[in-house]
């Protein structure tokens, strides 16, 4: 009898301690925004719908007391309980809890309210279908949501259908939402939420006792924190170039604030020496810290020229400084980007300025590069250019890009030039360098020119300049699409045959051209056509044309329109003749009594007669017969112009 006694009391006292251990399992809770969630203090902090709501002693996990919803008649129940959250809050509640009966309903539910109590969103509903025994605990339950737009509290509520609904240990957790995502995959700083302690990190200690170590009451993402205690400072350095730009957002907080106790998020850049350079980007972090959460700070900064390296750094002059959940945005000023059939050679400056032609000072310096290790720098007035020649399966249309700065503004351009065979111009595209190296984001700016190649052109030329100061380029690439050209005009030609005007024109490869429309045009603005003459359509030989103008005015612009089989079309260069003889005017009878006729190859719309001091004393539009009534003069000698050309006639009127 005395050893069953033993053993007996043996028993129930392992039973107690094991009970014991099971009540304390749910008491962790810092930051529980639920009042009274252990229901040690009864009913407080509670409101009850209906029913029967009470505490016992025979299932708490927390504490010595559990509440207990519901009543041995199966009569329903439910209790409550708001908390302020905001939209955006990511809320998370755990709860212990258990029934006698699951066929019941019996849930612990979480609802989103607005400021006039009504539901915004969906409720997050629990079933508890865990069915205590004798001497068993109750189970863990989470329900997490995210507050959603015009909510103002949450409703914690636990419901009793029938029978009891026994439960514990409500613990409400409300989050400030945190891009966690950023902060996980954070490949410029490792380590971000200090998941791993303090690895990967730098430390060095200001003041004895000072520590930094990973702690789990301030966490942001994950489940822990960085900790700076007393005087002290973490680093991490990322690996970069000059015209970076980082972006970074931290959290922190402190207990103290004041003159001793200061706390810093900072970013710094450094050379390949380690030397400082310029000013950091430093932001005081002042918050003290609240419901167990941090604030959200945010620091950008560009890196300054000969930076290879950036330093963010924690310092911490005193109290503690709780950091979490970094996320980092690195961006370089540019990327190379690959350029398929680049048809620049050295585009890059990676053999210095071999392959281009210089007048001025071109230089290439690591600091300005985009692509490679190498950038060029023109400096004060100058220019380089490179020739890139066509051929016949060279397409019609042509793409520069190209990045480039100034340092001070003064008409720095970049132009593509389309030069003929005889290196004459046939026309170009010009773009201003308008990005300033220091303005912005520092660095070089991404400039794109493009356009059709004019017909007649054997070369292309890149050509860059500046009127003074620097000019600063890298990684050009020069790039043709399209059909190939129609026509590669290797001649145009316009001249004098007496009267006549002899156009004369050669190709050396054609392709799919159709015809070509002589043009002419006396102001360079209007234009007419004269004839159209066929094409050979397909040749790689020497072809040659002609065309005459019969009837030339005084002044006379001519060009080629060259049509391809699928109506595109480009233009030749433009050519002039001048006719000033004889057979450009013609005043008859000379001398006159009373009437003059005019002819010319030109349309007479106007005839002005003029003394022999220069004095106008006569302006007329002549008949449909090109004749004008002198009477009005005097007998005399004067001079005849027609339509304000440069063309004079002497004549003499008799009476």
């Amino acid at each position: 009898m005395k050893n069953f006694t033993f053993l007996f009391t043996l028993l129930i006292l392992s039973l107690g301690f094991a009970f014991q251990a099971n009540a304390t399992s749910g008491c962790d809770c810092d930051g529980n925004k639920l009042t009274n969630g252990s229901f040690e203090s009864g009913l407080t902090g509670w409101t009850k719908s209906y029913g029967t709501f009470s505490t016992s002693t025979g299932y708490d996990v927390c504490g010595e007391k559990n509440g207990l919803l519901g009543d041995k008649n199966d009569n329903a129940a439910k209790i409550y309980q708001d908390v302020n959250v905001t939209p955006g809050n990511e809320v998370t509640l755990t709860v212990y809890a258990g029934t006698h009966k699951n066929q019941y309903d019996h849930t612990i539910t979480l609802v989103f309210l607005n400021s006039s109590g009504q539901q915004v969103g969906d409720k997050v509903v629990q079933q508890v279908d865990y069915e205590v025994g004798n001497g068993s605990s109750l189970q863990k339950y989470t329900l997490t949501g995210t507050a959603p737009a015009n909510t103002v509290k949450v409703r914690v509520q636990a419901y009793a259908q029938k029978n009891y609904l026994k439960i514990d240990g409500a613990c409400l957790k409300v989050k400030v939402p945190v891009a966690c995502d950023c902060v996980d995959s954070n490949k410029y700083i490792k380590n971000a939420s200090f998941e791993n302690g303090t690895a990967d990190w730098q430390y060095a200690a200001g003041t004895s006792g000072a520590t930094f170590s990973k702690d789990g009451a301030y966490e942001m993402c994950g489940s822990s924190n960085g900790l700076l205690y007393k005087k002290g400072k973490i680093w991490q350095d990322i690996s970069m170039v000059p015209g970076t730009q980082i972006q970074l957002s931290a959290y922190g907080g402190t207990h103290v604030n004041n003159s001793s106790n200061r706390h810093y998020f900072k970013i710094t850049f450094y050379d390949g020496a380690g030397t400082l350079l310029g000013d950091s980007s430093r932001v005081l972090m002042d918050y003290i810290v609240t419901d167990n959460q941090l604030k959200k700070f945010d620091l950008s900064a560009t890196a300054p020229a000969g930076a290879v390296k950036a330093r963010f750094t924690v310092e911490s002059t005193g109290d503690y400084f709780k950091v979490d959940a970094i996320c980092t945005t690195v961006t370089p000023p540019v990327t190379c980007q690959e350029c398929n059939g680049n048809t620049l050679k050295n585009p890059s400056f990676e053999s210095g300025t071999d392959n281009w032609s210089v007048t001025g000072s071109l230089s290439v310096e690591s600091i300005y590069a985009v692509c490679g290790v190498n950038g060029a720098k023109l400096s004060g007035a100058g220019k380089f250019w490179q020739d890139v020649e066509l051929f016949t399966t060279t397409g019609n249309q042509v793409s520069l890009t190209i990045y480039a700065a100034y340092g001070s503004s003064n008409s720095q351009k970049i132009q593509l030039v389309f030069l003929n065979e005889a290196l004459t111009e046939l026309g170009q595209i010009t773009q201003d360098v308008t990005k300033a190296l220091n303005s912005g984001t520092w660095g070089l700016q991404k400039y794109t020119l493009g356009g059709t190649v004019p017909s007649g052109s054997k070369y292309v030329r890149v050509l860059l300049s500046s009127n003074g100061n620097d000019l600063l380029v890298d990684n050009a690439c020069l790039t043709f699409s399209g059909p190939p050209l129609p026509v590669t005009l290797s001649s145009f030609s316009a001249k004098k045959e007496g009267a006549l005007a002899q156009l004369a024109w050669a190709t050396t490869s054609e392709s799919n051209s159709a015809y070509f429309e002589v043009q002419h045009s006396q102001d360079g603005q209007n234009w007419t056509a004269l004839a159209q003459v066929d094409a050979k359509g397909e040749s790689k030989e020497l072809e040659t044309y002609t065309y005459t103008h019969t009837n030339p005015l005084a002044v006379n612009l001519y060009r080629l329109k060259m049509v391809d089989l699928d109506e595109t079309f480009a233009y030749s260069a433009i050519k002039s003749l001048k006719f000033d003889g004889q057979e450009q005017l013609n005043v008859y009878p000379n001398p006159t009594v009373d009437r003059i006729k005019v002819t010319s190859n030109q349309l007479v719309t106007n005839v002005k007669v003029y003394a022999q001091t220069g004095a106008l004393v006569l302006n007329a539009t002549p008949d449909s017969s090109n004749e004008v009534d002198l009477t009005k003069l005097s007998q005399g000698t004067y001079y005849v112009k027609i339509n304000n050309g440069p063309l004079m006639r002497k004549i003499l009127v008799v009476r």
